[in-house]
């Protein structure tokens, strides 16, 4: 679904990814973990138009999406939930979520993304009609998730979805991705929880210095010596 060949991305003289390689195929959850400045959200911020590519080529759908518009990525079957949520704090759970739709066009296909997001995230059914910023930071999570749904997407991208939640709302958020991929979409997972990120992928990249230095089978991942001791806290 997503091939990734060759690619390097500058900011201003830093030389962010250095020649990525990497390929996500339909129904998989793959997971691309490192520690902070590997270039893991730089990824991200390219796929997605955001940061521009010098070089190399991103296909998804045999067609090539490299340095095109965001908002016309986001009508090829795209979205993204981002680092940080980035919810709209002064609006409704509703109004995120209908800012998630912005390009469906049909009616119907609006109020089946709700009832979507509604059954994968009841909390956020419970409450909207509060405003996004009164939420905590797990529902705020939900919301941006939800929020991405919302286009239809067949590949989601998440970034760093655990990102300052409290444990029991992380296991909640890892069973939700496996909820949200068993539906049908392919999820490409951004996460410095590697033990998490692990458990739920097929399949792993682990990035270091802008280069992939590491790719296989999740569980192959988990269980090499130099990954348990640089991300996962094992001797």
């Amino acid at each position: 679904m997503l091939k990734i060949e060759n690619l390097h991305t500058y900011y201003g003289n830093i030389h962010a990814l250095k020649g990525i390689d990497l390929e996500v195929k339909e129904g998989e959850i793959v997971s691309l973990i490192g520690s902070n400045g590997a270039g893991k959200s730089t990824l991200l911020s390219t796929i997605t138009g955001v940061a521009h590519a010098k070089s190399g080529s991103i296909t998804f759908k045999s067609n090539n999406i490299t340095n095109i518009p965001t908002y016309h990525i986001a009508n090829t079957g795209i979205s993204i939930s981002p680092e940080g949520r980035e919810v709209f704090p002064a609006l409704t759970v509703e109004e995120n979520l209908r800012l998630g739709a912005y390009i469906v066009k049909d009616k119907k296909k609006i109020e089946e993304g709700y009832e979507r997001v509604y059954k994968l995230f009841p909390r956020l059914q419970e409450r909207y009609k509060q405003t996004a910023g009164t939420l905590s930071g797990g529902e705020q999570q939900m919301l941006a998730i939800g929020r991405a749904l919302m286009s239809n997407p067949q590949l989601l991208l998440l970034d760093e979805p655990s990102l300052g939640l409290a444990p029991n709302i992380v296991l909640l958020i890892f069973d939700l991705i496996r909820s949200i991929n068993e539906q049908g979409i392919t999820i490409l997972l951004i996460e410095q929880n590697a033990n998490m990120a692990l458990s739920v992928s097929n399949r792993a990249y682990v990035l270091e210095n802008g280069t992939v230095s590491m790719s296989g089978d999740a569980k192959q991942i988990a269980n090499d010596p130099r990954v348990k001791k640089a991300y996962l806290g094992q001797a």
